[in-house]
């Protein structure tokens, strides 16, 4: 009897720790943005919403000197919550970010994109998951918006929508991580245009941290390429950097994938080009049949794998999507890709998204 009074005690005293603990934590939720007067309103709305004592958490809105209302309209929030809004031209993202969690004062660093909406329970079901998961990382899977078109939801549907234990990285537009790891990992490199997220994920391994993908914290992105050129355009910005992290990580093989199949596919039209001016040489199209078939294959082959958790209605679309996907990281591979690309990928997917 007096042992099973001891583990009462024991557990109580534990329960005790863990309410005193979630009363004490408080969040800060770092927002870069540029150009964001579409979406920053919603965005800023859905997290007004939220059912969380607004106490325990701030935003720190990072402007990347926007030419229209973006900084205007979150100055305008300031009654409905505790938010800074600060001024940061002409650096990447990832320097957004840094500069957004240096400002900051909450325990537990958010960073969110700003044209992502929140559950009204985001916070609060991020909270337990800090008091019951063992990672140190967590994120949520992105949702398209409703009505989205066929490009948004197959390519955006490929994600599992359940726990992912093991994700090779978690995408930066709702990452979570206490401010002190996110200091010993030592922020997010500030040299990367994209993929600073992959890089900053493979450095927390490195440091025996985990990562954790949770549904429970999924948030819509308005920001979903509703349309090919959209989607191809923003594949050529996100691969701008996919290579740079992959020889910064090579021990890790992180973004392994992403560029073989880059250099895959641009192998392909390398040599469907050179077959194409010796066919027209010879009067035969055999040989630029091959590698035009050698470049479908590989679209073919992932649409293969992926359709086994989905809809076989989706196989079409997704053979195109990859295809597309494919072309434009082998354009991103060799260069071609500039900051007004990314200024103008993110506009064009924000005009289709609304």
């Amino acid at each position: 009897m007096q042992n099973l009074n001891r583990i009462d005690d024991k557990e109580e005293a534990w329960t005790d720790v863990m309410v005193s603990h979630r009363r004490s934590m408080t969040f800060s939720i770092v927002i870069p943005a540029f150009n964001e007067e579409r979406v920053i309103s919603k965005c800023l709305d859905s997290i007004a919403g939220l059912e969380f004592p607004h106490q325990k958490f701030e935003v720190i809105v990072v402007d990347n000197g926007s030419s229209d209302r973006t900084h205007e309209i979150a100055e305008s929030y300031r009654e409905a919550m505790n938010i800074t809004v600060l001024l940061r031209p002409k650096i990447n993202i990832s320097a957004l970010r840094n500069a957004g969690a240096a400002a900051s004062s909450g325990e537990y660093l958010i960073f969110l994109d700003a044209d992502m909406l929140v559950s009204e329970d985001w916070l609060r079901k991020v909270e337990e998951l800090f008091i019951s998961s063992n990672a140190e990382v967590i994120g949520g899977s992105y949702k398209v918006p409703e009505h989205s078109s066929w490009v948004a939801r197959v390519w955006f549907g490929r994600r599992a929508k359940v726990v992912n234990l093991l994700p090779s990285y978690i995408p930066s537009g709702n990452l979570m991580i206490r401010r002190s790891q996110f200091n010993a990992i030592g922020g997010f490199d500030e040299t990367l245009e994209t993929s600073e997220d992959c890089d900053f994920c493979c450095r927390a391994r490195a440091l025996g941290m985990n990562l954790a993908e949770y549904d429970a914290i999924s948030v819509v992105h308005l920001g979903s390429p509703q349309t090919l050129r959209a989607f191809f355009r923003r594949e050529i910005w996100h691969g701008s950097s996919v290579l740079r992290v992959f020889l910064l990580n090579f021990r890790s093989f992180q973004n392994g994938k992403p560029v073989a199949f880059a250099i895959y596919t641009l192998l392909c039209l390398l040599m469907i080009v050179v077959s194409g001016a010796i066919s027209v040489y010879r009067g035969s199209i055999l040989l630029v049949s091959l590698f035009v078939g050698m470049l479908l294959m590989a679209p073919l082959v992932l649409a293969l794998r992926d359709i086994r958790r989905r809809e076989w209605q989706d196989f079409p679309a997704l053979v195109i999507l990859f295809l597309v996907y494919g072309l434009a990281r082998a354009i991103s591979l060799v260069g071609f890709c500039n900051r007004r690309t990314r200024r103008q990928d993110h506009t064009d997917a924000m005009q289709a998204a609304l």
